[in-house]
């Protein structure tokens, strides 16, 4: 008895092209990044830009998805023979996609427990407006905050200790959510950056954006690459807030001051809405709120936004390109499949390996009687269709037909029925081993498949 399984993986396939497309996009990007681009907004659309070109090569191949498909081991001729050492091995595709319905459970698994994350968030918000009490020269500061960046006047609150100092959430009405323990320890100019930094992320709708890209890296988690522009995302937005409140208290050395003490301050487990959470970012962005670099001139900022544009098409053609040039001219590397397979003793496997030894008995007295009279004939290949397990095997089956060999010699004995092999089905398709030594009768094997017209 054979077991087994099969992974069909279509060189053209939507999973191929968005694994390809992120992996260029993710190493070009961190180079341009590493390069010095200084324009915030910049940074962000380049940290944004996996993300984007994904959504560009689904949209580009949505008639086409070519999914992977899992395929398990028949009896007989089956959809797809892939040839062993003692004969071929058919797989059929399993009446259940099982590849689409582990993505889709995992998806779901991901977006439950996102869409938890946010609920806890606004309930905590709405508990704390409800217990809380805020000091009047904090609305004060909140009030002109958001005056200044043009934004819904903010409820604010204050809790006795939240992980990362600081939360907003909501965008019509947001709401400022305060550490009392850290507010106790900021100044007025502090407690300000504070505030301006949180009324930010709501001007750039910076929670908006979180949940598209969330969104994005939960449909594509199997994509390399995913997990690094989400973390490089934030921490963009947290750069661009930055800037956005530096405007708008023109003191970046007392939200530089505010960041340290709530580094100090903070726990290293930071909570998902917090922007202020503890972590190794929040040294960089230090830095650059202390940098006294001046701006960057509108030259470089076409320039940076050039060149992020060139990463988003450079990695759409990538994806496009490459696996159009791997399958070939003519197809002739439609897919590739990974293969595993064993035998496990039973009842069927010992009678074909009876048939077998039957059959081995048979040629080599065929063999050696014709050596004694004539001293021409040499054994026949061991490796031929005819001679295989499966080939073989078909022979007790009712109404089996078999091609008999080209030439006979011998005794005159010929066992019967003589096999069928299953033609149709070896003409359409073609499995070629991607190294050699791949036809193995058990364990991995990698097989180049193409259709044959």
């Amino acid at each position: 008895m054979d077991l087994g399984v099969l992974l069909s993986l279509p060189v053209e396939s939507v999973a191929v092209r968005v694994i390809l497309a992120s992996l260029a996009c993710v190493a070009l990007a961190r180079l341009i990044l590493r390069g010095g681009v200084r324009s915030p907004g910049v940074r962000v659309v380049t940290a944004m830009a996996p993300a984007l070109v994904l959504l560009v090569v689904v949209l580009a191949v949505s008639t086409q998805m070519r999914l992977p498909a899992v395929m398990l081991p028949v009896e007989g001729a089956g959809l797809l023979p892939i040839p062993v050492a003692d004969g071929y091995q058919h797989f059929a595709p399993m009446a259940v996609p099982v590849l689409v319905g582990i993505w889709a459970v995992v998806v779901a698994v991901r977006f439950t427990r996102r869409s938890l994350v946010w609920v806890a968030a606004h309930r905590r918000a709405e508990r704390a407006v409800t217990v809380g009490e805020v000091p009047g020269d904090v609305r004060e500061i909140a009030l002109r905050v958001a005056e200044r960046l043009e934004v819904p006047a903010p409820t604010v609150t204050v809790v006795p200790h939240i992980a990362g100092g600081a939360f907003v959430v909501g965008r019509r009405a947001p709401t400022v959510v305060l550490d009392g323990e850290l507010l106790a320890r900021l100044d007025t100019d502090e407690l300000e950056g504070v505030i301006a930094h949180e009324l930010a992320h709501v001007k750039r709708r910076d929670n908006a954006v979180a949940s598209f890209l969330g969104t994005i890296r939960d449909l594509a988690f199997f994509v390399p690459g995913i997990g690094w522009a989400a973390r490089q995302l934030h921490r963009e937005r947290e750069l661009a807030a930055d800037q956005v409140a530096v405007g708008a208290t023109g003191r970046p050395g007392a939200l530089a001051s505010g960041l340290l003490k709530v580094l100090d301050h903070g726990e290293e487990a930071p909570s998902p809405c917090a922007a202020f959470a503890p972590h190794g970012s929040l040294v960089d962005r230090v830095q650059v709120l202390v940098d006294d670099r001046p701006p960057p001139t509108h030259l470089r900022r076409s320039v940076e936004l050039g060149a992020a544009a060139a990463v988003s098409a450079i990695s759409v053609l990538v994806a496009m390109v490459v696996p159009s040039i791997v399958a070939g001219p003519e197809r002739e590397r439609e897919a590739v499949a990974l293969v595993w397979s064993a035998s496990v003793a039973g009842e069927a496997a010992e009678l074909e390996a009876s048939d077998a030894r039957a059959f081995e008995v048979y040629r080599r007295t065929s063999v050696a009687a014709t050596d004694q009279r004539t001293g021409s004939r040499v054994l026949d290949d061991e490796r031929a269709i005819e001679y295989r397990r499966s080939t073989l095997h078909a022979c007790g089956r009712e109404e089996a037909i078999c091609p008999a060999p080209e030439s006979r010699v011998g005794l005159g004995m010929q066992p019967r029925p003589v096999i069928r092999v299953d033609e149709q089905l070896t003409q359409r398709w073609e499995a070629t081993p991607v190294a050699d030594g791949a036809e193995r009768s058990e364990g991995f094997r990698m097989y180049w498949l193409s259709v044959r017209e």
